[in-house]
């Protein structure tokens, strides 16, 4: 029988392993996020091509305020717009627990009348 004819340390394994398994795992795991795991992949390799390619072509860029970034406005109005709605969601949350709350007390006073009822009747 032939010996292996290539041998290979541990390490050399590892990096092998990590080359294949690692890629693969980031994919699982964006899919499993609900998120497309190859499109982020293929937009990682290729934001250095379109850095380039935006340096070359310079815009006029438009007149910004002096404490807030474009990028800042939008993720502001973006947190008012989810703040206001988890606001509303609490509310609405609340008042239902509280409509649970009456609804429990409510009908634990139905049954303590009617149990006082029935042993009233197995009493005659």
């Amino acid at each position: 029988m032939a010996k292996r004819a290539i041998r290979v340390t541990g390490f050399t394994r590892f990096f092998l392993v990590m080359l294949i398994v690692a890629p693969l795992a980031y994919i699982g795991a964006s899919y499993y996020n609900g998120e497309d795991g190859i499109e982020k992949l293929k937009k990682l390799f290729n934001r250095d091509r379109t850095e380039k390619a935006v340096d070359e072509t310079p815009v006029a860029e438009p007149a910004k305020t002096v404490n807030q970034s474009p990028g800042e406005t939008e993720r502001g109005n973006g947190l008012a717009e989810e703040n206001k709605r988890l606001q509303e969601e609490l509310d609405y949350k609340s008042k239902r627990v509280d409509e649970l709350y009456r609804d429990n007390e409510e009908l634990k006073r139905k049954l303590e009348s009617l149990e006082k009822t029935l042993k009233e009747t197995k009493g005659q």
